[in-house]
């Protein structure tokens, strides 16, 4: 059985006027040979055209493919040099800076979460602290960073996979404090937890607060956990003003690593939001997942939170 698809025409010379012409003429005086039928010698016009035609259409696809060839080695040359320019640009070694402008704003990633992750989602976890603390460490501003609930199955991680944090400095891992540790009636106030479950949007950091980030990735299986517990501690909430530079829409969560480094950016980039979003989430390399309810969890392309690696070209 034969397999061409019928009635398609086959890609070929298109034919100019002059030989569209000449065929009508040529109609006009043929004459179908005694005992043959009609289709019969359409067939054999057909074999004859080709014979006299099929060294054209050959060069013809032969020049086709020549001029595919072309563009492709172009295409590869250009997408190379580009990934060279990348790959430079990303490993070109940054100077740590040596004396970070204060700011007065520290960062708390409260970890007592342990209980509600997979061993997927510490290693994740794990790996977006050691994000954050290279964040800090490369920072031009003096963003504070403290861990607290540091114990259980994360030290453990940690301890296993990622020993270099012990040489950590300027970030505080507590293993005995919590975030309840840290908050009395007198500096109450001066505490918020960042959460997505609230409309009220940070337009700026400010000195002498401390901004809790809680150090969890569960997916979205547990709703409001950080709001509730900000209202279990009587501190207020708020979330970075995300809505206004990613175009998606939709209740907005964002890695832990991710929220510390658009802080950080914030500052270096005289405070302007728009800034650190473009330089920690450009457009290009932002999708989202979303979820049933429509909460939209914002991810990069060039992290992989997941991948069960250890952390590397970590600063000490």
């Amino acid at each position: 059985m034969s397999t061409e698809v019928p009635n398609k025409k086959k890609k070929g010379i298109p034919p100019s006027a002059e030989e569209i012409e000449a065929r009508r003429k040529q109609k006009q005086f043929e004459v179908i040979p005694e005992g043959m039928t009609k289709s019969e010698w359409k067939r054999q016009l057909k074999q004859k055209k080709w014979e006299e035609t099929k060294e054209q259409y050959r060069e013809f696809q032969r020049e086709k493919k020549r001029l595919q060839r072309q563009r492709r080695k172009e295409r590869n040359k250009q997408e190379a040099e580009e990934e060279e320019e990348n790959y430079h640009q990303a490993k070109k070694p940054s100077r740590l800076p040596r004396n970070q402008i204060p700011t007065g704003v520290t960062f708390v990633m409260d970890c007592d979460f342990d209980d509600l992750m997979n061993r997927r989602e510490i290693v994740s976890m794990s790996n977006q602290i050691s994000r954050c603390y290279s964040a800090m460490r490369h920072c031009k501003y003096d963003v504070g960073l403290k861990i607290t609930s540091f114990n259980k199955t994360l030290k453990e991680r940690f301890d296993k996979d990622v020993s270099q944090y012990k040489l950590w400095k300027g970030i505080e891992l507590n293993s005995e404090q919590s975030v309840e540790d840290l908050i009395n009636d007198e500096n109450r106030s001066k505490f918020v937890y960042l959460t997505a479950d609230t409309d009220e949007e940070i337009t700026e950091l400010l000195p002498d607060h401390t901004y809790i980030i809680g150090g969890i990735v569960d997916k979205n299986r547990h709703k409001e956990l950080c709001l509730n517990k900000a209202k279990k501690l009587g501190l207020k909430v708020g979330k970075l003003p995300i809505g206004k530079y990613i175009d998606m829409n939709g209740r907005h969560v964002l890695a832990t690593s991710h929220v510390y480094e658009l802080c950080c950016k914030w500052f270096e980039n005289d405070k302007d939001w728009s800034q650190a979003f473009n330089e920690v989430l450009p457009p290009r390399k932002v999708k989202g997942k979303v979820d049933a309810d429509g909460t939209v969890t914002i991810e990069s392309e060039d992290v992989e939170e997941s991948k069960d690696t250890t952390p590397s070209e970590v600063p000490v």
